[in-house]
């Protein structure tokens, strides 16, 4: 049995499905989100708290489970700001495995800004997958979004985005797991469309920084995980359960 359908199973059964990631995993960008006082982690001087994200591609993955499968829960550990080897090294304050049955990982983006970034990603993403594999957890790992180009002109970004697309992809495929790919899935949509990044990533409420993803964007990311998964949405305008 293939991880998609594993994971489809736990969920049916009545999985947790934790979340590992940064601000991208914690639905930043989405109007009426706001970080709460629930700390997460500690990391020397940093501080990671809960995100609260109503409108978040997570929150509609988590309304949708709720509405399907209810005895399913989701956990969202994503640490605003936090470096790939942060969360790897501090494994113990978001993962819990007599409670988490499913793994999401989404991150990398922050690692952009460090020297050897790629390099650390690229380790740190394998340590941790192999280390939830040692554990008999199925893993799901995330791409970021496409972010504009002034947003990768900043002088800290030593990588973009891209890269770190590339990096979570080889990986993916080097270990033989799922993989929710946003960036090429919403660059497609952008090529077909002939619309460019900017044209959806800023919306009415929102961060619009120029990576973290407005309402709309979030929404395309919840539904290639549902594309993904092999989970069917209901048709617009829907209310039966």
């Amino acid at each position: 049995m293939n991880d998609r359908a594993v994971i489809r199973g736990l969920i049916r059964q009545g999985a947790q499905i934790n979340i590992i990631g940064d601000s991208l995993a914690a639905g930043a960008g989405s109007s009426d989100s706001y970080s709460t006082e629930e700390v997460i982690l500690h990391d020397g001087e940093d501080v990671f708290v809960r995100r609260a994200a109503p409108n978040s591609w997570w929150s509609r993955f988590q309304n949708y489970i709720d509405d399907k499968y209810p005895g399913c829960t989701v956990v969202n550990n994503g640490c605003g700001g936090a470096f790939s080897f942060q969360l790897k090294n501090h494994l113990p304050s978001v993962f819990q495995e007599d409670k988490d049955d499913i793994i999401f990982l989404f991150l990398g983006a922050n690692d952009r800004k460090r020297v050897n970034g790629m390099d650390e990603l690229r380790s740190n993403l394998t340590w941790m997958i192999r280390y939830f594999k040692g554990k008999n957890k199925p893993v799901a790992v995330f791409t970021p979004n496409p972010s504009t180009a002034e947003n990768e002109s900043y002088k800290n970004r030593l990588y973009h985005l891209e890269d770190v697309a590339n990096t979570i992809i080889d990986v993916a495929e080097a270990e033989d797991i799922l993989i929710v790919d946003n960036y090429n899935y919403i660059m497609d949509y952008l090529l077909f469309t002939g619309k460019k990044i900017d044209d959806i990533i800023f919306g009415k409420g929102c961060r619009n920084d120029g990576l973290h993803p407005s309402d709309k964007v979030q929404e395309m990311i919840y539904h290639n995980l549902m594309r993904v998964l092999g989970f069917s949405v209901k048709t617009d305008g829907a209310v039966w359960k």
